[in-house]
């Protein structure tokens, strides 16, 4: 479980050196239908959240990642780097509050054999967490296409994820489970929302 864990912290580390933060604001439809890597806006369609969660109001924070700050970023071929957060509210530290939200990350590298070698890397990483997990994780692979797994952890505390490779981008998207397992995604609909931003991508 530990190892799980830290795969999803991995894979938001670049949050760390946003060049700008929207800050909370509502949720509102894009006027686009396709994501800009630049303001990392589009990517996510709300009508179709409502659609999925009969959830409303939800608030966005938008994470654009300065690639040029974080040399490890630049060398590892990466492009484009941004943190989408959708949520109902957030705790004392500005932090969306577990079961009540959903993250996307998205990493546009310079090909597509850079981003398929990242998601073969985190695919590995699942892989072992499933069998620490055992009965608790169900791995399903192809869920969005090829190159793509849903991990979904019946513990309190984890959630759901899909992961996915689409020409050169990195797509991560989860659902955090609250200290009682409920989470604004289940993992069906999780892939239901990873489709939707696949659709998206540019």
């Amino acid at each position: 479980m530990k190892l799980f864990l830290a795969t999803l912290v991995l894979l938001a580390i670049t949050s760390v050196a946003c060049s700008s933060d929207s800050g909370p604001k509502p949720a509102t439809e894009p006027n686009s239908a396709v994501g800009n890597y630049e303001t990392c806006t589009g990517f996510i369609s709300f009508d179709s959240i409502a659609d999925l969660t009969g959830v409303e109001g939800l608030f966005e924070r938008v994470s654009v990642t300065d690639v040029a700050a974080v040399p490890e970023l630049a060398e590892s071929g990466t492009i484009d780097s941004c943190l989408v957060e959708i949520f109902q509210s957030v705790d004392e530290s500005d932090n969306p509050v577990p079961g009540e939200s959903l993250t996307l990350f998205l990493v546009r590298f310079e090909n597509s054999e850079l981003a398929q070698e990242q998601y073969n890397s985190t695919l590995a990483s699942a892989l072992i967490g499933k069998e620490q997990l055992g009965e608790l994780a169900v791995l399903q692979q192809d869920v969005v296409g090829t190159n793509s797994y849903l991990m979904d952890v019946s513990a309190s505390g984890i959630g759901a994820l899909v992961v996915f490779a689409f020409n050169s981008t990195f797509v991560s998207i989860s659902s955090t489970a609250d200290d009682e397992s409920n989470a604004l995604f289940d993992g069906h609909n999780l892939v239901n929302a990873a489709q939707s931003v696949q659709s998206r991508l540019p």
